[in-house]
């Protein structure tokens, strides 16, 4: 059975063998009809992909449980040579779980959310358990090997007061930014970490712009027009994701 290019579905146990997660075994088995004995694609977001295969398929009233075991790598990811920071606001709906769903396909490697002093939106208790399960739906569903690093909802005031980042390239997106992203083409290689923030749908405040200015954020413009908060956070990956893919260090 060739399993290459098939579904792939995320472990976190530390053995050969072990359960998939109650997300992963309804998936296995109530959606895909998986059944025990065949072969499957498994991934820790640790860089490495394997074949594994389905040992048993527990059942209980609704609940699901799968056991599979790991039989050998197939495919190895490197570590990425930059370091790819998004600060995302925290937004209406499901908007964040979509700028990291959208952040992990164009190979961000760690997501920053935030809520600020015209934030709409405030932390929830489980959203950093929703943006988890996103990521590791995006994870597999792109290909990519290596989980990115997603911190809880932080206030932005407080984290630029002890901004733990040195030697970055900041990059802030205001409706008036002095600078193009093309302007920082012959620079961008010289930095192993690049931070890029917008705003929520409130924007910022001035004491916060003159905090992101304190800690070295450089103003960028995005486009002529008023994007909405979502557009401008996934036009600011997706400018700095491919500049760095075709300046061939991505």
């Amino acid at each position: 059975m060739d399993i290459q290019g098939g579904n792939r579905f995320f472990f976190n146990f530390k053995d050969k063998r072990g359960f998939l997660s109650e997300e992963e075994s309804h998936h296995l088995v109530n959606v895909l009809r998986k059944k025990e004995g065949e072969k499957i694609l498994l991934i820790n977001g640790k860089g490495k992909e394997y074949e594994g295969k389905i040992l048993q398929i527990i059942k209980s009233g609704k609940k699901v449980k799968a056991k599979v075991e790991i039989n050998k790598i197939i495919r190895e990811e490197n570590p990425p040579s930059k370091e790819i920071i998004a600060f995302i606001p925290l937004l209406k709906g499901n908007k964040t779980e979509f700028l990291v769903e959208k952040g992990i396909e164009l190979g961000i490697t760690t997501f920053i959310p935030f809520y600020s002093d015209y934030s709409i939106v405030k932390p929830k208790s489980n959203l950093f358990r929703r943006l988890h399960l996103k990521a590791v739906s995006a994870l597999k569903q792109s290909g990519r090997l290596i989980f990115p690093k997603i911190y809880e909802p932080i206030c932005l005031k407080e984290f630029l007061q002890n901004f733990p980042f040195k030697n970055s390239l900041n990059l802030l997106a205001l409706p008036k930014g002095k600078i193009s992203l093309l302007d920082l083409k012959e620079n961008i290689l010289k930095y192993k970490q690049i931070i890029f923030i917008s705003g929520p749908e409130g924007g910022f405040s001035a004491d916060e712009i003159e905090l992101l200015s304190k800690q070295g954020f450089l103003s960028i413009n995005l486009s002529p027009f008023i994007l909405r908060a979502e557009t401008a956070s996934l036009t600011l990956m997706c400018l700095v994701t491919v500049l760095l893919f075709h300046l061939d260090k991505f």
